[in-house]
């Protein structure tokens, strides 16, 4: 039995994105975040800080950071969602060629697929197909808090 800790891609590099990646890199899994916007990836990956949406508040070494899609979920074990629900299905159809046949999915991700109505679990299910292991990331929180209290000490 393996003791290594599962790799987590986090796909969305907003502030809860950011705040959930920087979470999980520092309690040992090997992260890796996507974004979409070239400069604020920039600034993760070298300057270890999101400025645009968690200025200040430091993010571990270890996080890495990119904006290729097939990059960040090349090695992932289980992939996290962490975009607004109206990129959600444009994200899931983008993930499901490069998702790894194991990878699990789950979604922090708030509301129903603008447009249709339809709960994101039954969204993911029709992109990614059912079989897929699916989860939701819940519960009240807010980022800023959630980043500050896993900085080091």
């Amino acid at each position: 039995m393996s003791t290594a800790k599962p790799a987590i891609a986090v796909l969305g590099s907003g502030s809860w994105g950011t705040a959930l990646a920087s979470l999980i890199a520092r309690n040992g899994h090997a992260t890796t975040i996507w974004g979409r916007d070239a400069s604020q990836v920039e600034a993760i990956a070298t300057r270890h800080e999101n400025p645009r949406y968690l200025p200040d508040i430091p993010l571990p070494a270890s996080l890495a950071a990119t904006t290729d899609l097939a990059a960040a979920v090349a090695g992932a074990d289980l992939v996290l969602v962490v975009t607004p629900s109206h990129a959600f299905t444009e994200t899931l159809h983008a993930l499901a060629p490069h998702r790894r046949a194991h990878a699990g999915v789950a979604w922090a991700t708030k509301g129903f697929e603008p447009g249709s109505g339809r709960f994101l679990h039954e969204v993911a299910g029709q992109v990614l197909g059912f079989a897929v292991p699916l989860a939701v990331v819940t519960g009240p929180s807010f980022a800023k808090e959630v980043a500050q209290a896993c900085r080091p000490q």
